[in-house]
């Protein structure tokens, strides 16, 4: 067994350009940063029994020379739509199991799409718009009122 915690480290060399846990760990005990007290319980396993093979991080998979599929759906192209007409929604809860507005205005062009085949795209976005506003789902964000200035606020008199 090795008893120095410098010949533990000597014995696994590597060029540290990439590497995996072990390596780090390695270069952590050798700085100081890591007492060799400290070091993981899988440690002593890694360094008594490598890997078969050494860790190759330069692996090429079967596609790694092609591009990268572009995957859009239709509804994708909606929503982008619908977010930069009505912009802003404040926040949105990730807890919440509604569903956002974004995609009840989907599901409904999607309904209108079913009834009305013959229409343009922008007319269905419109007709979808006209439906969400008559079951009372705001799509614009409410305007504040705005304060008085000064000129319009009377003076008390002196």
């Amino acid at each position: 067994s090795i008893r120095c915690s410098t010949q533990m480290t000597s014995f696994v060399t590597r060029s540290e350009r990439a590497g995996n846990i072990f390596f780090r760990v390695t270069a952590l005990i050798r700085s100081g940063q890591m007492k060799w007290a400290d070091r993981p319980v899988w440690y002593d396993v890694y360094v008594a029994h490598p890997p078969l093979t050494a860790p190759d991080w330069n692996v090429q998979l079967p596609k790694h020379n092609e591009p990268v599929r572009k995957i859009f759906y239709e509804e994708d192209v909606v929503r982008a739509q619908f977010y930069k007409k009505h912009r802003y929604f404040g926040v949105i809860r990730m807890d919440n199991n509604t569903d956002s507005l974004s995609q009840k205005f989907i599901n409904e062009y999607q309904a209108v799409r079913k009834e009305e085949p013959g229409l343009s795209s922008e007319e269905i976005f419109a007709q979808t718009e006209k439906r969400l506003e008559d079951l009372g789902l705001p799509l614009t964000r409410p305007v504040k009122k705005e304060s008085p200035t000064a000129e319009s606020t009377p003076t008390p008199s002196e």
